[in-house]
């Protein structure tokens, strides 16, 4: 199991996971080095819902769950 580590991510914000009515209702990173981070449901994660296919640098805890990058964001910027 990998251990969680604090990371920089400068990427995309794309769409995630959608609703039955395709509403976006969750995001992920993809980076510029074509890996791709789900975004953890929390305040700082939601506040990417408005930032949709924007450029960001996000920073946070990135942990492996299966074969799936997470990423918890403690603070992001444009980039």
């Amino acid at each position: 199991m990998q251990k969680p580590e604090l990371k920089t991510i400068w990427g995309i914000v794309i769409p995630a996971v959608w609703n039955e009515i395709g509403d976006v209702v969750s995001v992920a990173i993809a980076d510029y080095g074509e890996e791709k981070y789900l975004v953890t449901d929390n305040e700082a994660g939601r506040k990417l819902l408005s930032l949709l296919r924007k450029r960001v640098v996000v920073d946070g805890i990135v942990k492996k769950q299966d074969a799936v990058q997470v990423i918890d964001i403690k603070e992001i910027r444009l980039d």
